[in-house]
């Protein structure tokens, strides 16, 4: 039978070289490739074409959600496992909506997270059990209606601070078309002040994992 395919993202050697030891241990599990970046991410998941992969949320380069849905357009059978630090239900909510198949804290016990790995890998959707019922309530606006990978790159603008102009510049579009996907944003997210888009993007992963307000980091 064929080992689970696992590429590891995470920008601390040390935890790779731990995660890497713990899978390979396993008969039925094998890592194929690593990365230390968003970018690194994207081109290693394309080059190994694994069934799971491990991300942190807090890398180098692109945001979060921006790399996870990256990898999920990119390659659709890839099932993306975040592993993280941050236990606040904004980053739960955004990683699930950008596409994550799971959700753990890195503070998981070993057999757990193997576990989570297998349930992932076969099409399951997993929570960290730590984390309580985070999704018990309803779901924040851009949840119901994921933005695309176009509508994303629009928002992480808005949240630099771009113009309109500065915007479709930048990504090659008409000013009339940004204004487009700013009421696209708007529809999806309920977000209409330069104000909301900023903090939606912060709270979102969508400039990194920056910790949002009264965010508390899991202990251990």
């Amino acid at each position: 039978m064929p080992r689970t395919r696992i590429v590891l993202a995470d920008d601390h050697v040390i935890l790779r070289e731990g995660l890497r030891a713990l899978i390979s241990a396993q008969p039925d599990l094998e890592v194929v490739g690593e990365a230390a970046s968003g970018t690194e991410t994207v081109d290693c998941v394309r080059a190994t074409e694994p069934r799971v992969l491990c991300l942190d949320l807090s890398m180098p380069g692109w945001g979060s959600a921006t790399t996870i849905t990256r990898v999920t357009q990119l390659a659709p059978r890839t099932r993306v496992l975040v592993l993280t630090m941050h236990n606040d239900p904004a980053y739960v909510r955004s990683a699930l909506a950008a596409g994550a198949a799971g959700y753990f804290l890195k503070t998981t016990p070993s057999p757990d997270l193997l576990a989570a790995i297998r349930a992932v890998a076969t099409g399951a959707r997993v929570i960290d059990p730590a984390l309580g019922d985070v999704l018990g309530g309803p779901p924040p606006p851009a949840e119901r209606s994921q933005l695309s990978r176009r509508e994303t790159e629009v928002l992480e603008l808005l949240v630099k601070g771009l113009t309109h102009q500065e915007i479709a510049d930048q990504l090659f579009l008409s000013v009339k078309t940004v204004e487009t996907y700013r009421a696209r944003l708007r529809e999806k997210t309920g977000l209409k002040t330069r104000a909301d888009y900023v903090r939606y993007g912060l709270e979102a992963g969508l400039l990194g994992a920056t910790p949002v307000e009264g965010a508390k980091p899991a202990e251990g």
